[in-house]
């Protein structure tokens, strides 16, 4: 086993997203991910879709980066677009795979999955998942026909899978309960966050978005989908906006309710202090960050909470629901602030009391970063995952009488 442990290893990573391809944290999580395992001396080709605006092929480091069409690139259907890029995927590996032996393939959820299945066999290498998400954790239950097929990949991918990798202990009972896969297959790695205080922002924030002037600024940002929480946000704003005319709600993302949410706040008359102001690049994000005053995220579901560890890595107070994976994110009222989910009233106290207690929230915020420094890192992630690798290796050697 010795020289499984010391071997470089050349990984085949799937993911549907990645940057510059951002619809949510998975392509974060994948990208980070990526760079760290590169920085062990890990080799790794990244198989993902290709934007419009983005190389057939690149590298970052040792990170090698193919992107592909779907073979039906124009098709409007959402399935059937997404089983053409697993045929591509497929198609551009089997190429890559004449002149480079992978060792591990690492798909991340169901949309990469069949895949994933499909090039363990051919190539003969274990097959690594990441569940980031559930269909029926997201939906509260499975109730249409898109639902239903989605949480049947979903199953299917776990039961192909030689190891599971979740992001908590949250993860870790819904993946075990729902798809009734032994315990020992699935580990819990935390995901990491960008450690450390955002620095000085590369442009006036206040130039691009001047509504932010002389504001007290609350930003949330995620995928906009309903179980992110962002309607509690804008029943929060209504309560409070007669009261604290100085607070300004920002919310970041892209996502199927979009137009409907700024529908909603139009309706309510809240135009001037809700702004959902869509996708945002890398630069302007952490100028938003830097922006902030408090950073808000009201998820119902979340495996983790990836971009709440990220503003509270950054410093920026944050208040998180108490749910899923967020429940170990922070300490209350020592790192961080919970308020119960999709509960406007129970929100609305805490960004009170913020208000009167504006130094003693900086010093938690300060607190915050410390915390997630310690308790999360991408480092900490990649040997974790590096360590699953030489395990589900071993399993193989072990199977083919290997020493």
């Amino acid at each position: 086993m010795k020289g499984i442990e010391n071997k470089n290893k050349t990984i085949l990573m799937l993911s549907w997203e990645y940057p510059p391809h951002i619809i949510g944290g998975l392509a974060r999580h994948v990208h980070a991910l990526s760079e760290e395992l590169s920085k062990r001396n890990q080799q790794v080709h990244v198989l993902t879709s290709k934007p419009n605006d983005s190389t057939d092929y690149e590298k970052q480091g040792n990170v090698h980066i193919h992107r592909v069409n779907p073979i039906n690139e124009q098709d409007p259907d959402f399935l059937s677009w997404m089983a053409g890029l697993n045929v591509a995927i497929i198609e551009e590996t089997l190429k890559i795979a004449n002149h480079i032996e992978f060792d591990i393939v690492h798909t991340h959820d169901w949309m990469t999955g069949a895949a994933a299945a499909f090039l363990s066999k051919k190539l003969e290498i274990p097959l690594i998942a990441t569940v980031h998400g559930t269909e029926f954790g997201r939906n509260k239950g499975v109730f249409s026909d898109l639902q239903q097929f989605i949480s049947k990949k979903e199953d299917e991918l776990c039961h192909d899978a030689d190891e599971i990798i979740v992001c908590s202990d949250f993860m870790e009972a819904e993946v075990i309960s729902l798809f009734k896969v032994p315990a020992e297959k699935v580990t819990v790695i935390p995901n990491g966050a960008v450690s450390g205080q955002v620095g000085k922002p590369v442009f006036d924030i206040e130039e691009l978005y001047p509504f932010l002037k002389g504001k007290k600024v609350i930003f949330s940002l995620g995928r906009i989908v309903k179980e992110k929480g962002f309607q509690t946000l804008i029943a929060a704003a209504d309560l409070l906006r007669h009261k604290h005319g100085d607070l300004c709600f920002v919310i970041a993302g892209n996502g199927p309710l979009l137009d409907w949410y700024r529908e909603k706040v139009r309706e309510m008359e809240l135009d001037g202090f809700v702004h959902f102001i869509g996708f945002i690049k890398e630069d302007i994000r952490t100028s938003m960050m830097k922006r902030a005053d408090l950073a808000v995220f009201a998820s119902s579901y979340e495996p983790f909470g990836l971009a709440a560890a990220e503003t509270l890595a950054a410093g920026v107070p944050t208040v998180v629901a108490k749910t899923g994976g967020m429940q170990t994110l922070i300490e209350d009222y020592q790192t961080g602030f919970y308020m119960q989910p999709e509960d406007e009233r129970s929100l609305v106290h805490i960004i009170e009391w913020i208000h009167e207690n504006e130094a003693l929230t900086k010093e938690i915020g300060r607190n915050a970063m410390e915390s997630i420094k310690e308790k999360f890192s991408w480092e900490q992630n990649a040997k974790a995952t590096d360590s699953l690798y030489i395990r589900a290796l071993s399993k193989i050697c072990h199977k083919e009488g290997i020493r």
